[in-house]
């Protein structure tokens, strides 16, 4: 019995022994191939996981940048970005949470930001394509940009509704979990049931309500401003939606006022709700900020001033237009560009496109008599006449038979008089004393046929006749300012040429770049293109340009309180649709570009002023002048400058608004001359006026 018991008692410990191997053995494979797997992990799949828990977890967003500043010469704010409160949606989130179906959340935030039923197709059919073109999940998509306060405050709030009912149903789902774990305890299966049924019940309720609004969320978003409204609204143009430059400055510097994004890893939940930046991309810029040359308040006087005059012809005239332009001689700055009608960069939608062209650069004319002086100084530079010579300022017929004559009949007199008295046949006769090439050679030097590297979108070139077509017409035509096409800009820099003794320079609107920090990135350096003419031949123009102003074709820009230097123009347009209907060929008889150029002051010059006003009945004496001498006394005066009499000026700025001006009566700005006196000399296109007179011998 004793073997018996011994025996079995080592068979049942034998067996023991073999399950205690067997179990260990099991415990080693299985450890050792944990440790396998972790191993392979660690060491040969690791960035590969990493990569996926990080892409899982963590997320980069990219921030729209904020757009550059753009001010003018003396730090005023022309145009800025500022926060704008935008709604996006992540589709990727949105088909992915539980309790979202997208019908549902579409129809919700077009209920509450008044989407258009284009706005929901967009983000509907942007939903349904899931991945985009590279087969990547579609993680973005615009809802509504530029919110209203009272969007902002409803979605807000509906938002904060579902949030609050989400975390209630939540709440009492771990009330019933734990009220099943009590009943599972008390051995109650019917009443476990029942708790986690309900359970179940607010947790559909909680993603539900979690799923109103998935994907939704609010990137940043700027909306570009203009502060001052309308202001200088052809230098700056404007930009898109996205920030990006459409038309002037914004599209010129774009560039450097884009900047770039702003980048952030940010932690998300199990429900891609960021949850706190982790890392901010320092490397991020904002973009520069842009100082133009553009001085606001000279801006504001020019407009108020070209405003003016056309509204107060445009009853008789309705198809009216002009543009201005300040600029300084000495370096080039552009002080300030205008043109008539305009438009307000913060809505430019709202205006017909034909108010947003910038005509001081993209709208050509035939400069009449303003060219004359140019003519006269390239034959006194060339040695060909001298100011005091004796002249004949009479009728001349050139050898192809065309007659030149004046309006007012003038005889024998100083060469410098046929200049004040912007007498045709004595500008004639100096060109074809200057030649065909020397004449051609002069109007390229000019600048004009090029553009005049001001950089503004839009600039042309104008147009000069090539020299293989210059016929003797040509030669009649040119020294009264015909068969040339020239910018409102380039003449500007063209009487600059006088101003600043010889010089044509370089107009620029761009004064520097500054970074982030306010430091200077970039500055614009004055450039002269090349010498035209001598110190001398300018200093006698300017004096020559000052007896037009107070003797001649100019005395409405004659004000007490500056002394001006300048030259009318006047120039008939061509035949539009409806002349030409009525059977008018060629020019028409009623309708003008009136021109004038002014250098202020004449003997110390700050400032040349160039208006031209088209579609107008009058000639530019009587049109244009009143404008430049407006400008010209306003904005001598901002500068300081004493007064003729020595008096300190008056300050005339004061803010302008286009949409709240009323016109002013005509100002009389002549001094010491009769209206009768100054039309009489006022001059006409020569080819208009010639059809008026039949009797050559009425001429003298």
């Amino acid at each position: 019995m004793t073997v018996a018991a011994d025996t079995k008692n080592n068979a049942h410990a034998s067996r023991k022994i073999g399950w205690t191997r067997l179990f260990g053995t099991i415990m080693t494979l299985l450890f050792l191939g944990l440790g396998a797997r972790l191993a392979q992990l660690q060491l040969m799949e690791h960035e590969e996981y990493v990569v996926e828990t990080a892409r899982q977890v963590f997320g980069a967003v990219k921030e729209r940048d904020r757009r550059g500043h753009v001010i003018d010469a003396r730090g005023r704010t022309l145009a800025m970005s500022v926060d704008s409160k935008a709604c996006a949606l992540d589709p990727h989130v949105l088909l992915e949470a539980p309790g979202a179906k997208m019908e549902r959340v579409v129809e919700r935030l077009k209920e509450l930001l008044n989407l258009k039923d284009s706005d929901v197709q967009r983000i509907e059919k942007a939903i349904a394509r899931k991945e985009n073109a590279n087969g990547k999940p579609i993680r973005f998509v615009w809802v509504k940009r530029r919110l209203t306060d009272d969007e902002w405050k409803n979605l807000d709030a509906a938002i904060a509704e579902s949030k609050k009912k989400s975390s209630e149903a939540w709440k009492y789902r771990r009330r019933w979990l734990k009220r099943a774990g009590d009943l599972v305890a008390r051995r109650d299966k019917e009443g476990e049931k029942k708790a986690r049924n309900a359970a179940d019940g607010w947790k559909r309720a909680a993603e539900e309500q979690e799923g109103l609004f998935a994907g939704v969320f609010f990137p940043p978003d700027y909306q570009r401003v203009y502060p001052q409204g309308g202001l200088a609204a052809h230098i700056l143009g404007f930009s898109n939606i996205d920030g990006g430059g459409l038309e002037g400055v914004e599209k010129l510097l774009d560039p450097f006022l884009q900047g770039t994004a702003i980048k952030r890893l940010v932690a998300r939940d199990a429900r891609s709700r960021a949850l706190s930046t982790l890392v901010r991309d320092d490397r991020s810029v904002e973009g520069m900020t842009v100082q133009l040359t553009l001085d606001s308040v000279i801006q504001a006087i020019v407009e108020e001033e070209l405003y003016q005059v056309a509204e107060r012809m445009k009853a008789e005239f309705p198809e009216i237009t002009g543009n201005a332009v300040v600029m300084d001689p000495i370096t080039g700055d552009i002080l300030a560009l205008a043109n008539y009608p305009t438009f307000d960069a913060n809505e430019p939608a709202k205006y017909p496109a034909r108010n947003r062209r910038n005509d001081v650069v993209a709208a050509i004319q035939e400069p009449g008599s303003t060219f004359k002086p140019l003519l006269f100084a390239a034959s006194i530079e060339e040695g060909l006449a001298d100011f005091n010579d004796d002249w004949d300022c009479g009728v001349y017929r050139m050898s192809n038979g065309r007659t030149i004559k004046d309006l007012y009949p003038y005889g024998r007199m100083p060469l410098v008089m046929g200049l004040i008295k912007s007498s045709n046949p004595a500008m004639v006769r100096l060109g074809e004393r200057l030649g065909p090439e020397r004449m051609r050679q002069y109007v390229l030097k000019y600048g004009f046929g090029e553009k005049t590297g001001s950089l503004l979108p839009g600039e042309v070139r104008g147009k000069v006749t090539d020299a293989n077509k210059w016929s003797t017409y040509t030669m009649g035509s040119v020294p009264m300012g015909y068969e040339i096409n020239v910018t409102t800009l380039q003449m500007a820099a063209a009487y600059s040429v006088i101003a600043n003794g010889g010089m044509l320079p370089k107009p620029n609107i761009v004064k520097a770049v500054l970074d982030e920090r306010g430091d200077v990135a970039l500055k614009v350096k004055p450039e002269m293109r090349r010498r035209v003419i001598s110190e001398k031949t300018a200093q006698g123009m300017r004096e020559a340009l000052r007896r037009v102003v107070t003797e001649g074709t100019g005395r409405r820009a004659n004000i007490p309180e500056y002394a001006l230097a300048g030259k009318t123009g006047t120039a008939s347009m061509v035949a539009n649709e409806k002349e030409r209907a009525a059977g008018i060929k060629g020019y028409s008889k009623k309708r003008n570009t009136a021109n004038f150029v002014a250098i202020a002051p004449y003997d110390k010059p700050r400032a040349v002023i160039c208006v031209t006003i088209r579609e107008t009945g009058k000639f530019g004496g009587e049109a244009s002048s009143p404008v430049v001498a407006g400008i010209a006394r306003r904005v001598l005066a901002y500068w300081g400058l004493p007064t003729l009499d020595g008096s300190r000026p008056e300050n005339l700025y004061r803010p302008f608004d286009p949409a709240t001006a009323v016109p002013k009566p005509e100002a009389k700005y002549v001094v010491g001359a009769e209206d009768d006196d100054n039309r009489l000399e006022e001059e006409v296109d020569p080819r208009i006026w010639q059809e008026w007179i039949e009797d050559d011998s009425a001429l003298g």
